[in-house]
């Protein structure tokens, strides 16, 4: 799609023309992205990523653009944006709709509830009692889904623009692979734009765990009771998330990583750590004390 097509409805002066595949936001990674900016302080983050193609933005930022990006000039980036995206999910831009299809060899307890559409359960999957299954989930062979689980749920992501407070829609999918169990009263979001969540096979996600949009679970992983993972977080083979634990977002888990229960996580895990701690202070000077124990000077 192109720039020009959605310049008219969305209110936007095209600068310069340019097609886009995807929506998302400036650190992500989605291929020929349409971004915005409203800020200059992100404009280093911008020129950086290769993977965006066109820029909305103010006319003020405008002249910042680097020329190889196609530009689109409107009075409020982000609720253009938000409302460009919503248009977009109602058009099936990011997800060509199709029937539920659930296997004759898959076990769907009659208290559950699935979708009409949208929807693919494989065989030997068992939906138990009061699950919920939402659409745009892909549910692979020998899956077990707890009682209660939703799977398809949103996680926050709503634009506070000056004039207006909008909810990003959710428009694209959650695949769980072959032989997940999640469990009882577990919550999972699709992903926000085009790309998908994934609780790769054999991964486990504990009751009252909470999986936002984008994440990326990876093979056996386990995922504790009641851990919170927010968006478009990689968590490796093998890793173990422990119970209660919250994972910010953007964070990457290497293989064999291992959170304690309880952590806050706010930075990458490297492959085969162990990391621990939770404790809340001042922001400010909790990020002084981090500075200073990575320098080693005494911290003050």
């Amino acid at each position: 799609m192109r720039l020009r097509e959605i310049a008219d409805s969305a209110k936007i002066a095209v600068c310069r023309d340019g097609d886009f595949q995807n929506l998302g936001f400036i650190p992500d990674r989605q291929e020929h992205m349409l971004v915005f900016l409203e800020s200059a302080r992100h404009r280093t983050a911008l020129a950086e990523n290769k993977s965006i193609g066109v820029v909305l933005t103010t006319q003020e930022l405008a002249p910042s653009i680097p020329d190889e990006l196609a530009l689109g000039v409107c009075i409020d980036p982000r609720l253009t944006f938000a409302r460009v995206h919503s248009d977009l999910a109602q058009k099936h831009f990011y997800w060509e709709p199709f029937t539920t299809a659930v296997s004759p060899l898959a076990s769907v307890h009659p208290a559950s509830w699935v979708a009409e559409r949208n929807v693919r359960i494989g065989a030997d999957a068992r939906v138990d009692p009061r699950a919920t299954i939402l659409e745009r989930c892909l549910v692979g062979t020998g899956a077990v889904i707890g009682a209660g689980a939703v799977l398809g749920g949103v996680g926050f992501q709503t634009v506070r623009a000056k004039r207006a407070m909008l909810e990003l829609q959710h428009a694209g999918g959650l695949i769980i692979q072959d032989r997940v169990h999640v469990l009882p009263g577990a919550v999972i979001a699709t992903g926000l734009f085009r790309q998908c969540t994934v609780i790769s096979a054999d991964a486990r996600i504990g009751s009252q765990a909470f999986v936002s949009h984008g994440v990326q679970v990876g093979e056996r992983a386990f995922i504790g009771h009641g851990a919170v993972i927010n968006g478009n977080v990689i968590i490796g083979d093998d890793a173990w998330i422990g119970p209660g634990a919250v994972i910010a977002n953007n964070i990457r888990i290497g293989e064999r990583a291992f959170v304690s229960l309880g952590a806050a996580v706010i930075r990458d895990v490297a492959a085969g750590s162990h990391v621990s701690g939770s404790f809340a202070a001042s922001h400010r000077q909790m990020l002084r004390l981090l500075a200073d124990m990575e320098s080693g000077s005494p911290a003050r």
